[in-house]
């Protein structure tokens, strides 16, 4: 009884596992096809949403990326993750800049509508500020907060 007990318990388990790991969004065959079609290798994929907009945070190829599909599963923006060498060299150079005189948190390369940016955050002993850059270097302040 202990062993059948235990088997039904791991069975459930497994599949409360792959339920809730499920990389899909089950309301929307548009989204999920096309996020299939695009991403195929992709791995820890969590989507959410918002109104007509859903969200797939995922990794692929070792690079943790995030993508913006319309209800009509057309991406929109893809979002990922890098470090300084995978910029280009003008931009890189402007992170060094800024490196100069704050930490630099995080930098995300965005890919929107054939638009080629970054995203870089920052902070100082007072500030977290964002800065937009430009594949070219040219760089600006989008959000500065005051740190608590």
């Amino acid at each position: 009884m202990k062993k059948a007990t235990g088997l039904l318990a791991a069975v459930i388990f497994s599949a409360v596992t792959w339920v809730s790991a499920s990389p899909l969004p089950l309301d929307n065959q548009k989204v999920t096809e096309a996020f299939a079609k695009e991403f195929g290798g992709a791995s820890e994929v969590e989507w959410s949403s918002s109104e007509d907009v859903y969200i797939v945070s995922f990794k692929l190829n070792k690079d943790v990326m995030r993508a913006w599909y319309t209800a009509d599963g057309e991406v929109t923006t893809v979002q990922r993750v890098i470090q300084k060498e995978q910029m280009t060299y003008l931009s890189a150079k402007t992170v060094l800049q800024l490196s100069e005189e704050q930490t630099i948190l995080s930098i995300a390369e965005i890919s929107k509508e054939g638009e080629l940016y970054y995203l870089v955050k920052t902070e100082n002993d007072n500030y977290k500020s964002i800065y937009r850059l430009s594949a070219s270097g040219e760089a600006s302040r989008i959000e500065k907060k005051k740190k608590k």
